[in-house]
C-alpha cells in the first residue's frame, strides 16, 4: 500500500513501567492528536502498534510465559496476559475515537500462530480491508499460540517488522521516552552519546553497548528494538526512534519530517 507508515507507541511511553496497570492518560491522548492530525495534513495511511508497558508484562513475568507452556499455571498466565494486553489497547483504540479516528483494534493474539517466538502465519485480509476503508488498525504486543512451545509473547517490533513486508511499507516510526540511540542509558547517565544514524557499517558496534529497556519488560530492550527493525533495512525500509514525550513530534515525523530521533536505514 502506497503511504503506509508503521507506528508504535513504546509501553514506557504510554504507561508508568515501575507501576502495574498505570497508563499515562495524558501522553495517549496527545499522541493520538498528534496523529489524527497528521492524518488530516498528509495523506498517509497508518497501521498504529503499542507496546504493553505496565499491563502485560508484569503477568508475562509472573507466570513466565516467553518460555511457553511449562507448566499447569501456564494456561493461567496465558489468560491473564492477554487481558491485560487488551485492556492497555481499549484505552488507546478510545482515546483515537474520541479525536475523531475510526479506529479498529486488532487482536494478535487471536490473528496469527508463531513458532518459536517468530510469527509463523497471520491471516491479514481483514486487516488489509480496515486499511483500504480508510481506518486506523491498532495492533499491540500480546501472547500468541506458538506451535512449538504452546505460546510465547510477541513484541510490537515484531509484529510491525511482519507487516512491513507484508504490506510494503517502506517507514517505521518508534516513539519511545528517549531521544533514539545512545551508547548508554540517558536516563542514566549524563556523558551518553547520541547515535543520529544505525547502519551497515556502524550497526556491529552499536550493538555492543545497547543495554535494556527501564522497568519490566519480557520482549527485550532496545538492543532487541534494533536488531528486529535492522532487519527490515534490506528490503529498503526506513526506521526512526523518536521521543514521543516530545510535544509534537509525531506529527512531525508523521508527515514527513526526518532526523528527530535515530534513523536504521542501510
Amino acid at each position: 500500500m502506497e503511504n503506509l507508515i508503521l507506528v508504535k507507541l513504546g509501553g514506557s511511553l504510554i504507561t508508568d513501567k515501575s507501576k502495574p496497570f498505570t497508563p499515562r492518560i495524558d501522553v495517549i491522548k496527545r499522541l493520538a492528536e498528534e496523529i489524527h492530525e497528521s492524518r488530516e495534513k498528509a495523506n498517509i495511511n497508518i497501521i498504529l502498534g503499542h507496546g504493553g508497558g505496565s499491563f502485560p508484562h508484569a503477568p508475562a513475568k509472573e507466570y513466565r510465559t516467553d518460555l511457553g507452556l511449562i507448566d499447569k499455571e501456564s494456561f493461567r498466565g496465558i489468560a491473564k496476559v492477554q487481558d491485560a494486553a487488551s485492556r492497555l489497547n481499549r484505552i488507546i483504540v478510545n482515546s483515537l475515537i474520541e479525536v475523531g479516528e475510526n479506529a479498529f483494534s486488532v487482536q494478535p493474539s487471536a490473528t496469527f500462530l508463531t513458532e518459536e517466538d517468530t510469527i509463523k502465519n497471520w491471516y491479514t485480509e481483514p486487516l488489509s480491508f480496515i486499511l483500504n476503508s480508510g481506518m486506523l488498525p491498532v495492533v499491540y504486543g500480546d501472547v500468541a499460540i506458538d506451535v512449538r512451545k504452546g505460546c510465547s509473547i510477541i513484541s510490537t517490533e515484531e509484529i510491525l517488522n511482519y507487516l512491513a513486508r507484508q504490506f510494503n511499507s517502506k517507514r517505521i516510526i518508534l516513539a519511545g521516552i528517549v531521544d533514539g540511540v545512545f551508547n548508554k542509558d540517558p536516563n542514566k547517565y549524563e556523558d551518553a552519546k547520541f547515535i543520529p544514524e544505525i547502519n551497515s557499517k556502524n550497526y556491529k558496534e552499536v550493538r555492543e553497548f545497547l543495554g535494556g529497556s527501564a522497568g519490566i519488560d519480557v520482549t527485550g530492550g532496545m538492543i532487541t528494538k534494533v536488531d528486529k527493525m535492522f532487519e527490515l533495512t534490506k528490503f529498503g525500509v526506513e526506521i526512526e526512534i523518536i521521543n514521543g514525550l516530545k510535544e509534537g513530534y509525531l506529527q512531525r515525523a508523521l508527515i514527513g519530517e526526518r532526523g528527530l530521533g535515530t534513523i536504521i536505514r542501510s
